[in-house]
């Protein structure tokens, strides 16, 4: 994966809840004061208690801006956040953070320097020590996420389990589907048999199972026709290159980069884009309801 797909991966954004951010602010805000006060690098002022503390609520107050006001004043930037959003938003935390502490500086610690050493060494010292603290969060919420991941997978282990365990109507076990190509070339397959699809440019190929174990068929039709053909609640895309029958699915796996799917009894493993996640698991789950119910 290069850098640009890396910064458009999906990223949590902190804890997706205003009460649980305050605290991390908080926690964060702390942080700085106890390292402000323990790590002192060359050139820092000499600060009393009160002063560090002041650092601290100015540390407080930006974060609270941009990371709980300006959500709800710009919703759809927020939308849909990824780990380059989530580096300009830590970008913008030490361009405030350094403004409001060089005003500090200016006007209250060290008036008696030029306005430009003022900016100069506040700004250097945001910089220096909003690394740790930043390395800190970025670890904990990656870890958030991998925690996130897992429990969900592990759901839907549960989810796929019931769905094998409920008894479908047989006469939807024979419901077979024609898929044409774009030449005259079609398949026809029975949809409870299907496996999945894989896409590569404009051809796609088709994976069934049958009496002599699992076969496929390389159809020159994009994952959108297919996809479309299949219109139904069993399939879904998971990926760009992927179309799956929820049926398929023997097992769900998760982790920091997301998730992937087993195909029952096989060895084959079918991933799942970041950006899809959250569809594949709520899909799951509606479909073991819908079943339950039917």
């Amino acid at each position: 994966m290069n850098l640009k797909d890396n910064l458009h991966t999906p990223f949590p954004y902190y804890l997706q809840d205003d009460r649980k951010n305050l605290i991390l602010i908080a926690v964060i805000s702390v942080f700085v004061v106890i390292f402000m006060y323990v790590f002192k690098t060359p050139g820092d002022h000499e600060l009393t208690l009160p002063q560090h503390f002041l650092f601290g609520g100015i540390t407080f107050v930006c974060l609270v801006i941009n990371i709980i006001v300006l959500p709800k004043l710009f919703p759809g930037w927020f939308d849909n956040w990824t780990l380059g959003k989530y580096i300009l938003i830590n970008i913008g935390h030490l361009f405030l953070i350094g403004v409001a502490s060089s005003l500090v500086d200016i006007f209250y610690i060290c008036p008696h320097l030029s306005v430009a050493e003022n900016l100069i060494q506040a700004n250097t010292r945001v910089v220096i020590k909003g690394i740790i603290p930043i390395a800190l969060t970025t670890l904990f919420l990656r870890n958030t996420l991998l925690q996130q991941n897992l429990n969900n997978a592990l759901q839907a282990n549960r989810e796929l389990k019931k769905i094998q365990q409920i008894k479908t109507d047989p006469a939807k076990e024979t419901s077979r589907i024609t898929l044409h190509s774009e030449t005259s070339e079609t398949l026809e397959v029975n949809l409870p048999d299907l496996l999945f699809v894989e896409a590569d440019d404009n051809y796609s190929t088709v994976f069934w199972k049958n009496g002599q174990g699992i076969q496929s068929k390389l159809l020159r039709a994009n994952l959108k026709s297919i996809e479309n053909q299949l219109d139904n609640s069993f399939t879904l895309r998971c990926h760009r290159s992927y179309l799956v029958n929820v049926n398929a699915i023997g097992s769900v796996s998760g982790n920091a980069n997301g998730y992937k799917l087993r195909i029952r009894d096989t060895d084959i493993i079918i991933p799942v884009s970041r950006q899809k996640g959250k569809e594949v698991m709520e899909r799951i789950h509606q479909l073991r309801s819908m079943m339950e119910l039917a």
